[in-house]
Parts: structure tokens; C-alpha cells; sequence
């Protein structure tokens, strides 16, 4: 007969017949990466019973989808309504609605992909499948493997945890992705997954780690994987079977029972970044962009791409990486949109859009066709627009001859001396009242126009995307400390930053900037900023240098 002993009450123990040892296993262990899309689902919630009176225009297909249900749903609910008489309905006939509705929304699905290579800093993930272990933590470390190179032979390796800590030793619980919002989150119920990096916050050793690297063969260097249950606390004891598969492979200095190599029974490569995709934005970047900014406000824009923030999930990211500016090729892109934006001195981004307009602009009707199209608007341009201009206003005078009024132009010189009234242009051109439907901005308060007016490297504009800004931002990252959506006069760095790269990411410009560098590739990137701009030519132009700039050509991610 089966017998079970409680190890904290030594003198407590049940013995029953249909008792059977279950015995744990750590199955595998190997990299992966992950991929999260979207699927459109149907669900179902319970609704209180309604009885609906048909009205004169309904059909039953109307209701439906008034209600947010469906034709069938209801034909199932009302006993009185069948599928031949759905299509003739009576005036105050009442119809029983289900009390279940349907709709469809969007949900969110990961999967991994097993990787048998990598480089240092990117982020991976370690999936670790096991058996009859579910709720049990376990300890993962990266072991070095062959020769020596980013540590001694069979040492841990040093790697960085979602959370942005450094050390030898993630510790994970199997089945705690089930915890997640994902739709296929069941899936994972006996997985342990970890999200880390092969890392080091030593600068350093780091210079050491790329030194190496460039030494050995190929440039990459071989790593696995050990994951030990028995390591945590309270777990010592337990019936665990490791089917580890290093076991004919020199893994010194280790147990190979609990060593894996990858998936295939290779050792998992890495190497060094293959450019600087996924590293820090450095000074000479920002400077070769930027070339008229000064040198602090070129630092404090560094400092603010490169400054780590806590998201939503709890981990640590920097904000490049929680915005989409992690290569390359999207930075290339990203910066010539915000030369022209912010200009050559930055001077857009923090003090704001130049509208500096003359009064022929304005009447032209670019950028803001309202002074072209209202006759009370043109003349408020020819007061607040920058001079010169000479233009011609009807006037009625005393005819002698015939004893009538009559209407004449009289010329009128606007001097050059006549300075653009900026605020005023703003208030006029970017009031929602003076704008069509399909171009409102959301100010509908006197002064919105100035208030919101174009800011950050990109350029956002308006109340509306001010606020759909700091939404953004707060749902991402709770505790940024950015309020965008104040309106306030100047911005700092910090806010320069953000509003650009907000503006980035709500757009999907990164989607689009990984599909090439061609003068195409540009194009389709302004157009997600500023469809009706006029500088196409100019964005192009300046993605010649920042091309050049952030070394695209170079970059093997590209």
C-alpha cells in the first residue's frame, strides 16, 4: 500500500491504496523568439432579458445588428419568429431578444520560434518544458560552452531579466505565462518562460565581451542552457527527472543532466550586435542630424531616448525599445522626418512650430486653405501676416458726375516692416470651426489653436492628438511623468521626445521604415506623418544623410 510521509510533520503520515508516485521532468530547454498578432475572436456576454417593439423601416437584420446580435440569435430566442416569417414583421409586434449577445473583438496571441543563434543585448526568450511541474519555480543560467570567451569554460554567463536587473540567475515559474493576457495562454501551462538578454552593465567587461568575440571563430561563440529545479528553496527534495542533452558534450564543470544545448543538440551561438541596432543613441548620432542645435540640447535629447522606464507588464525598457526605434534602418527614417519637422536647430521641437507666415502665403491657401476660402479670413490675413504685400479692397466713393456711389479698388501696401502675428495665425488656421470635417483637430476652445499647436520632433498638433498622445503614453508607461496634453508653452526635452516618438508608434511609421531605404520607403513614411505636406523632396534629402548618419548600408539588419 502506497504511503505518504509529510516532511514538516515527520510524525504525520496517510497511506492509501490509489496513492501512485508522480514523478516530475524538465523535458527541454532552449532559445526562442517571440511573436505576438492579433485575432479576432467572438464572445459572448449574458444580457437581461429585453422584449423590442418592432417599429415602422425595422427588419430583423436591423435589429440585429442594432442590438449586437444576430438574425439566427434571435430566431432562437422568440419561438414566435421562424425562418420563414423573419422577413415579415408587423408594426408594435414585440420580439423576444436573446439573452446572450455576440460580438467580435480583437485578442492577442504570442508564440515562439526556437532560435539556435543570437547576439548580445538583443532580447530573447528561454522556454523550458516540463512535465507534471506546474506551479513550481525553477533557476536558469547561461553557461559558457567550448572555449573561453565571454567567461571561463562551463561559468555562467551574465544576462539581464525583463525587469532591466543584471546577474547569473533568472528564476521562473512554470505556467506563468497563463497569467497573461493572451488568448493562447493556456498553451503555456507547463512552460517556464523567461524573457532576457545576454547582458552586462559593465562597460567594461562588455568592451572585453566584444574583444573576444572578435577573436574567435566566425565571431560567435557557444553558450547552453542549465536549468536546475532543486536549486530553489523548499524544492530540494522533490522527484525531478532532467533529460538534459549535453550529456556527450563537454560541459565542464557541470552536472550534464540538467544542461541543455539547443533544440537540434547544437550549441547556441551568439555574437556581437551585427551594427548599432538595439544599442544606445550616442551624441555624434544626434549631432550629425542636428547640426545647428547646441550641444545641450543635443545631450538632453540623447539622454531622453536612451533613459530605461518601467511599462505597463512591469518590465524595464528602455525608450527606443518601447517605442520601435531599435534599428538602424528606423532611426534613419525617424530622424529625417524630425529634421524637417523640428528643424536644423531643434527649434520646433521645443518651442514649437514656426508660423512665420507672410500674408501671400496665407491667401494662397497653403498651408491652411481657410484665408483663401473665407473672405473675412483673407482680410484678417492681410492684418496679422508678415509684409510686404500690396493688395486691392473695393471702396465706395461720391461719383460728382453722375451723383451716384460707386465702387472702386483702392491699392493697399502692407510695408515690410508688418511681422507675423503667430499666435493669432494659430488660433485662426487651427480652430476646428474653420477646418474641414475630415482635418478637425479637436480645438474647440479659444486659444486651442496656439496651445496646441505643432510640438515635439514630429510635430503633433492639436487637442485631440495631444490627448490621444498622452493616453498613448500612459497606458505604455504609467509612470512616465510626461503631460502632454496640458498645452503648456514650451516643451522640455523630455516631452520633445516623447510627443515625437508617440507619434511614431501610434502611427506605425516603424512598420513601414523596416520595408527598405529606397526614395519610395520615404515617401510612404511622410505620408504617415503629414500626407499633405509639400516636402517630400526635403525628407528625402535629409534621409540621404541620416542614412549615412545611423549606417544603413552597413547594418546586416537592414
Amino acid at each position: 500500500m502506497a504511503k505518504l510521509n509529510f516532511r514538516k510533520k515527520q510524525n504525520t503520515s496517510y497511506e492509501d491504496p490509489s496513492l501512485r508516485a508522480v514523478k516530475s521532468e524538465i523535458i527541454k530547454a532552449y532559445f526562442a523568439e517571440a511573436t505576438i498578432e492579433e485575432v479576432e475572436v467572438e464572445s459572448r456576454t449574458e444580457a437581461v432579458p429585453e422584449v423590442y417593439t418592432v417599429v415602422a423601416g425595422d427588419t430583423l437584420s436591423g435589429i440585429a445588428a442594432k442590438k449586437g446580435t444576430t438574425v439566427n440569435a434571435i430566431v432562437k430566442s422568440d419561438s414566435r419568429i421562424t425562418q420563414e416569417n423573419k422577413g415579415r414583421l408587423s408594426i408594435g409586434q414585440k420580439i423576444t431578444l436573446p439573452t446572450q449577445s455576440a460580438r467580435r473583438e480583437k485578442r492577442k496571441k504570442m508564440n515562439f520560434t526556437t532560435v539556435s543563434s543570437g547576439c548580445i543585448r538583443k532580447e530573447l526568450y528561454v522556454i523550458v518544458e516540463t512535465k507534471n511541474f506546474s506551479g513550481y519555480k525553477l533557476t536558469i543560467k547561461v553557461i559558457q560552452g567550448k572555449e573561453k570567451c565571454l567567461a571561463e569554460v562551463g561559468q555562467f554567463v551574465s544576462v539581464k531579466d525583463e525587469y532591466g536587473n543584471y546577474g547569473y540567475v533568472i528564476t521562473a515559474t512554470v505556467g506563468n505565462m497563463c497569467e497573461s493576457e493572451y488568448i493562447n495562454k493556456d498553451e503555456f501551462r507547463d512552460l517556464a518562460v523567461a524573457k532576457i538578454a545576454i547582458d552586462t552593465d559593465d562597460k567594461d567587461k562588455m568592451k572585453e565581451w566584444r574583444e573576444a568575440l572578435d577573436c574567435v571563430a566566425d565571431k560567435k561563440t557557444n553558450l547552453c542552457l542549465q536549468v536546475d529545479a532543486h536549486a530553489v528553496e523548499d524544492q530540494q527534495d522533490l522527484n525531478i527527472i532532467y533529460h538534459g542533452n549535453a550529456e556527450k558534450r563537454e560541459v565542464k564543470a557541470q552536472k550534464a543532466g540538467n544542461v541543455w544545448l539547443d533544440v537540434d543538440g547544437e550549441w547556441f551561438k551568439i555574437g556581437k550586435m551585427p551594427c548599432r541596432c538595439y544599442q544606445d543613441l550616442d551624441f555624434e548620432e544626434v549631432s550629425g542630424v542636428f547640426k545647428d542645435a547646441s550641444d545641450s540640447k543635443k545631450k538632453a535629447i540623447v539622454e531622453e531616448f536612451n533613459r530605461s522606464y518601467v511599462t505597463k507588464d512591469g518590465s524595464t525598457k528602455k525608450l527606443y525599445e518601447i517605442f520601435e526605434l531599435d534599428t538602424c534602418l528606423k532611426r534613419a527614417h525617424f530622424f529625417a522626418q524630425a529634421y524637417v519637422e523640428s528643424r536644423s536647430n531643434l527649434s520646433g521641437a521645443f518651442k514649437g512650430e514656426s508660423l512665420n507666415y507672410s500674408v501671400s502665403a496665407l491667401v494662397s491657401g497653403y498651408p491652411f486653405s481657410c484665408f483663401k476660402k473665407n473672405k473675412s479670413l483673407m482680410k484678417r490675413a492681410y492684418e496679422i501676416g508678415r509684409g510686404p504685400y500690396i493688395y486691392y479692397e473695393e471702396v465706395i466713393k461720391w461719383d460728382p458726375n453722375t451723383n451716384e456711389e460707386i465702387t472702386v479698388k483702392k491699392k493697399v501696401e502692407i510695408p515690410s516692416s508688418q511681422r507675423a502675428d503667430q499666435k493669432a495665425i494659430a488660433n485662426i488656421a487651427y480652430d476646428d470651426n474653420n477646418r474641414s470635417k475630415s482635418f478637425k483637430l479637436g480645438n474647440i476652445n479659444e486659444g486651442d489653436g496656439w496651445s496646441f499647436r505643432g510640438r515635439g520632433l514630429l510635430q503633433i498638433t492639436g487637442r485631440t492628438n495631444y490627448t490621444n498622445s498622452q493616453r498613448i503614453i500612459d497606458d505604455l508607461i504609467p509612470g512616465s511623468g510626461v503631460q502632454l496634453s496640458i498645452g503648456v508653452d514650451e516643451f522640455s526635452a523630455k516631452e520633445a521626445v516623447f510627443a515625437g516618438l508617440v507619434d511614431w508608434f501610434e502611427k506605425e511609421c516603424y512598420r513601414e521604415s523596416m520595408k527598405g531605404s529606397s526614395p519610395s520607403h520615404v515617401d510612404a513614411v511622410t505620408a504617415k506623418i503629414n500626407v499633405a505636406t509639400k516636402s517630400y523632396d526635403d525628407r528625402k534629402k535629409a534621409f540621404l544623410n541620416t542614412k549615412k548618419v545611423f549606417k544603413v548600408d552597413e547594418c546586416s539588419s537592414s
